[in-house]
């Protein structure tokens, strides 16, 4: 039996789904712009990322750069992550206050403070660190005291992002083995994400950018090896290349956003042309505020609500199909409606497709999830001056 509180969605693999309507009772009291989590999508996506993984034999570290959320993170280890991924330390703080274990902080870090929150860290939890330069590995290695546990450590490799790891296999190496030879750090592996690779709408422009930074890995790996430097983990990947990183050399995939999923994961196809496999469960709650020119009405969602570092909505719930989102300053959005189409009334309420999931969650203090008929609200963490 059809819920009476969702509405009808026809996914990308062919197969019917629901999604919450701007309706839902549960959301009836709860003030506009709001950012709202379908659970039942959200535990889909979780499941089925998980199952892939064991079916595929390889381990799962999701990252919590998209969520920064505790109980999320905490669903992700309770389907079967070995771990956590995290971009800042003020995410490896949050998880680990709460006690989740297993976690990688995947972006280079420099400065004493920064290296002195790690060694915190360090002492009473599980976690692994990236570098790519000496002075980050002295830096570990310096706020680390006598008799305090090894921090482990991964080389960062630039496989074709052009943002952070080491560009020279010599380099890399020397680093490898710097941190091998520390007693104050484990050298643990190394890690390759091909960023700029997970969102290339054409599978076989994936697929190339996606080979080639593998192609660097295992050369990189082949330079240690040589070296006498054991490789333990290979870890990287995300939601667009994670089924060919698992072809190999990665051991260990760090996909985030198949959680949310959003405008740009949307635009991606297989090499049948079918899209991604898992759904849109996150969302952000607008009213419609202005409706005084025809074809189109104004919401109070704007780019405050939503990020604008990435294409517009492609999932609006509320509105007659072929609308479109755009954006209209910080406070409001215009969602134009198709001609012969009835347009929502003053008031009336809609739920916008994430544009960017990740940065749309950092505008957000909090999220309402919504689970059938019940409602919670889960803190969002580890922004900037929290």
């Amino acid at each position: 039996m059809r819920h009476p509180a969702r509405s009808r969605l026809i996914g990308s693999r062919e197969k019917e789904r629901t999604i919450l309507s701007p309706n839902h009772a549960s959301l009836r009291d709860i003030e506009t712009p709001a950012l709202v989590v379908d659970a039942a999508a959200l535990q889909r996506n979780i499941e089925g990322m998980a199952a892939w993984a064991r079916e595929t034999g390889i381990a799962l570290r999701p990252h919590a750069k998209t969520h920064k959320s505790v109980q999320i993170a905490r669903l992700q280890k309770k389907a079967g992550a070995t771990g956590i991924a995290c971009a800042t330390v003020a995410e490896a703080e949050l998880l680990a206050s709460a006690g989740v274990n297993g976690l990688l902080l995947t972006a280079p870090q420099m400065g004493e403070g920064k290296f002195a929150r790690i060694a915190k860290i360090n002492g009473a939890h599980d976690i692994a660190v990236v570098v790519d330069h000496a002075a980050q590995v002295a830096g570990l290695a310096a706020s680390l005291g006598t008799g305090d546990k090894p921090l482990s450590v991964l080389v960062d490799v630039d496989v074709g992002h052009a943002r952070t790891g080491i560009t020279d296999f010599g380099v890399g190496v020397r680093l490898a083995q710097s941190i091998a030879a520390s007693g104050k750090l484990r050298f643990a592996g190394i890690q390759g994400y091909a960023g700029h690779a997970q969102h290339m709408p054409r599978p076989d422009e994936r697929n190339s950018a996606t080979d080639k930074a593998a192609d660097i890995l295992r050369r990189f790996v082949k330079a240690l090896t040589e070296a006498g430097v054991d490789c333990e983990l290979i870890s990287g990947s995300g939601t667009g290349t994670y089924r060919r990183d698992a072809v190999g050399p990665y051991n260990e995939l760090q996909p985030g956003s198949y959680v949310f999923m959003d405008s740009d994961y949307a635009r991606i196809v297989d090499e049948s042309g079918a899209g991604p496999c898992f759904e849109p469960s996150l969302f952000v709650l607008a009213t419609v505020v202005s409706v005084n020119i025809s074809g189109q009405v104004t919401v109070d969602a704007g780019s405050k609500a939503l990020a604008t570092n990435g294409p517009p909505p492609c999932n609006l719930v509320g509105v007659p199909k072929g609308s479109s989102y755009r954006f209209a300053g910080d406070e409001h959005g215009i969602v134009a409606i198709p001609a012969g189409q009835k347009a929502p009334a003053l008031g009336d309420r809609l739920l916008v497709g994430a544009t960017h999931c990740d940065p749309t969650v950092n505008l957000h203090a909090s999220y309402h999830v919504i689970d059938g008929s019940q409602a919670q609200t889960w803190s969002i963490g580890a922004r900037y001056g929290d």
